[in-house]
């Protein structure tokens, strides 16, 4: 008995000791961010050549955060959204709440997890996803019905493909973790078998995009949110594209946001601090402004009916392609961190509304 009950208490410290340990190291994050936050609006009115905030606008900005987020220490993210865009608005959610208070709660962690399970994204949402050649999971090859393929098959199958493949390791995030290769060039060897895999035909693109930019499948970034009466909405949308001889969109170049019918701006912006870098691609000299994509209405109702499937995020970013033949295609789902503040300070607020009704 006495030894179950020392037992009991040995867990209860050590569980104890793991939540204090989670607690700091949250701490030290948040310092990070909101330390980056000041060093990124130092970079800016550098940049700029002035400062818009004030005493008086950052007691406001303070005042804000203390009566929206209960506390005035998230006042540097939304003093650095002042600085891009040139004054302070209420309705702004500060970046260091919305990752680590705000997501936390309306993203538990079942659905991150589910979100990276990249080998079940054509189970999940059927055509609306690209269908993959093949999957690898713990070491073993399988076709999209779970059934294993023996060696001889695949090798048959990129034989006939003779062309570009795409292999994605489960778990990746923003372009990451991605490779593109032919087809013969492909024999499994390089797989890490403690990692799963999804191997997928490259895309060919919609020619508007291709257009844009032809070495990299372009991507649109959409972000849906359920909200608390069970309807989805679409909160916004813009496009990533590669450029200077990229093959994968990463998340840490330029974005081209568009409004809700399909328009986009004419001028492209940087990720960090969102800055006006110009009206048209740098290497191709494509107009952002001419970009027309007349399957956009049927791109953001696919990216809905999608959401209705996994209802356990409330808000989830899709990356969609376009195919050449004009069918829009998910390639992948984020609800680990599907949002970027740029965004936020450029076009937004986007959640005016739900600050108070929704959170």
């Amino acid at each position: 008995m006495g030894r179950l009950l020392f037992g009991i208490i040995i867990d209860r410290i050590r569980k104890m000791i793991e939540k204090f340990d989670e607690f700091i190291k949250m701490k030290l994050i948040i310092i990070y961010f909101r330390n980056e936050a000041l060093i990124f609006r130092k970079k800016l009115i550098r940049i700029n050549g002035k400062a818009v905030v004030n005493s008086n606008t950052k007691k406001r900005i303070k005042d804000y955060s203390k009566e929206k987020f209960g506390k005035k220490c998230f006042w540097p993210y939304l003093a650095l959204y002042t600085e891009i865009r040139g004054e302070f608005l209420e309705g702004w959610i500060p970046y260091d709440f919305y990752r680590f208070y705000l997501l936390p709660k309306i993203n538990p962690k079942p659905a991150l997890y589910l979100a990276d399970l990249k080998t079940l994204d054509y189970r999940l949402f059927g055509d609306f996803a690209v269908k993959p050649l093949f999957l690898y999971i713990s070491g073993v090859f399988y076709n999209t019905d779970f059934e294993i393929q023996e060696p001889g098959e695949l090798h048959s199958l990129l034989s006939n493909l003779n062309d570009k493949i795409v292999i994605k390791e489960e778990g990746g995030w923003g372009g990451r973790q991605v490779n593109i290769i032919h087809s013969s060039e492909f024999d499994g060897k390089s797989l890490n078998n403690r990692k799963n895999y999804v191997i997928q035909q490259y895309i060919k693109q919609y020619k508007v995009l291709n257009d844009l930019y032809p070495g990299s499948v372009n991507t649109f970034r959409i972000t849906t949110f359920l909200k608390r009466d069970g309807s989805i909405v679409v909160k916004y949308v813009w496009l990533r594209f590669g450029s200077d001889g990229s093959k994968v969109v990463t998340d840490d170049g330029y974005y081209l946001f568009f409004s809700l019918d399909g328009k986009p701006e004419s001028k492209i912006y940087d990720w960090k601090f969102g800055i006006e870098i110009g009206e048209k691609h740098k290497n191709t000299g494509y107009l952002f402004s001419d970009i027309k994509i007349p399957m956009f209405e049927e791109m953001l109702r696919c990216c809905v009916t999608a959401h209705k499937k996994v209802p356990y995020a409330r808000l989830i970013g899709w990356d969609v392609c376009i195919t050449e033949a004009g069918i829009p295609k998910l390639l992948e789902w984020n609800s680990n961190n599907p949002d970027l503040p740029s965004q936020d300070a450029r076009f937004g607020p986007f959640w005016k509304e739900e600050i108070n009704s929704e959170f």
